[in-house]
């Protein structure tokens, strides 16, 4: 008798988990972020830029707010550092920005070549924010780049949320030792 009632009891589980195992394959998952990579980030920020430099001023709300300085998506071979500037929608918890930024393959470069990463803490209480890269000691290689932006709370937990890209050109000075005509 224990053994007819171990019988049935096993064939229910093996009903039960084929079920489940079908059921589980039939659902999408929904909260698939596959291809935010090559997308604007969006989510939590407002607005989000490259540009020249970043500035800290008092907003009209009397809070602190960092603010873009020469917004672009082209800089020369002569800037020392390029920032990805921030402002955020309204946020209940503190999280991390990150931003991994990639030279895409140009000539003598690997395609997707890591330059480097920087990261800023958010606070409830901030309102913007923003991540940089300075000038690599060889100089910024002419070309397309991208910076792919991430949010979480720690190293273990980044999601992708979107990649900005911007290109670097020839100063004027590298243009007229080339041979090129300045403007």
């Amino acid at each position: 008798m224990k053994l007819l009632i171990a019988l049935i009891v096993t064939l229910i589980m093996l009903t039960v988990f084929k079920n489940v195992e079908t059921l589980a394959a039939s659902l999408s998952y929904p909260y698939d972020n596959s291809g935010f990579e090559d997308r604007p980030p969006q989510g939590v920020f407002n607005t989000i830029m490259t540009a020249h430099n970043q500035e800290l001023v008092m907003s009209r709300l009397r809070v602190y707010e960092i603010v873009p300085v020469k917004p672009s998506t082209v800089f020369t071979t002569d800037v020392p550092e390029i920032f990805v500037v921030f402002q955020l929608h309204q946020h209940g918890a503190e999280f991390r920005v990150y931003g991994r930024w990639f030279i895409e393959g140009q000539d003598g470069v690997s395609p997707n070549l890591l330059l480097g990463e920087d990261g800023m803490i958010i606070t409830t209480e901030d309102q913007s924010g923003y991540v940089s890269m300075k000038r690599p000691t060889t100089g910024w290689p002419i070309g397309q780049y991208k910076v792919r932006m991430y949010i979480g709370t720690g190293e273990a937990d980044r999601n992708p949320i979107g990649t900005l890209y911007f290109t670097v050109v020839p100063d004027k000075n590298t243009e007229a030792s080339a041979g090129g005509t300045a403007k």
